[in-house]
């Protein structure tokens, strides 16, 4: 009897001890455990959030050291657009370029601002291989284009076709197209030297139509009149765009 006293006793000391050591994990060990495999998870994504923000602090780094650079950039992209029609000053440009290409700008007309539009980009371009038409009409007649004239007539004349993919941040909200039509009298060549020089100048213009006609009796042989239709455009800056995605 005695024996089975110690033998219960025993037993249900272990019961006790394993209750307790039960209890002891699951109310203070497992709930531990847990908290620490959580800061191991919050510990690991800090490690790997500040690895990509080290990546983004070098390549700021980078961009910084051609801020000067990409600042000229800027400056010259909002002279060739600017948040305003600025008429005055591309006017000023343009009688500049006449000046150096010794032609005279005799007409210059600007029509009301449309809305942006792809299709305006579209610009029907001679077809290969086909003449630059010589002026016509007048009494003088004018001299047969040279080659370098041809290819100077064709790049003026053949546009801008739209691409794939252009940047959804122009619309028809903020990108604006002010129609142009330009009048120039000098010899030929040198008013093909006009047209290429507002192709670089600094306001962008898209020439989308070039005809020349000889001038009147009385003019100096092989003076022509010059007429370019193109559009300049203002990129309003104040109006929200759609972000980049």
């Amino acid at each position: 009897m005695i024996v089975d006293k110690n033998r219960l006793w025993v037993i249900g000391i272990l019961l006790v001890i394993g209750a307790v050591v039960g209890l002891g994990w699951l109310l203070g060990i497992s709930p531990k455990l847990s908290e620490v495999r959580l800061a191991q998870a919050d510990r690991d994504t800090t490690l790997a959030q500040n690895s990509a923000y080290e990546l983004q602090v070098i390549a700021l780094k980078k961009q910084f050291e051609k801020i000067d650079e990409l600042t000229d950039e800027l400056a010259a992209i909002q002279l060739a657009v600017p948040s305003s029609g600025e008429i005055p000053a591309l006017i000023d440009e343009l009688n500049s370029i006449a000046a150096s290409s010794q032609v005279v700008i005799t007409g210059f007309t600007q029509n009301d601002a449309q809305a942006y539009d792809p299709a305006l980009l579209v610009v029907t371009a001679p077809a290969a291989g086909a003449p630059t038409p010589a002026p016509t009409s007048g009494a003088t007649p004018s001299p047969a284009p040279s080659n370098a004239a041809n290819a100077a007539t064709e790049a003026a004349t053949a546009g801008v076709v739209p691409v794939a993919g252009a940047d959804p941040r122009l619309t028809s909200a903020n990108f604006i197209a002010i129609p142009l039509s330009i009048t120039a009298t000098g010899p030929y060549d040198r008013v093909l030297d006009f047209v290429s020089g507002i192709q670089h100048g600094r306001r962008l213009l898209l020439i989308n139509a070039l005809s020349t006609v000889s001038t009147a009796d009385g003019a100096a042989a092989g003076t022509v009149t010059g007429t370019i239709t193109a559009f300049a455009y203002v990129l309003d800056s104040n109006t929200a765009a759609p972000p980049l995605q």
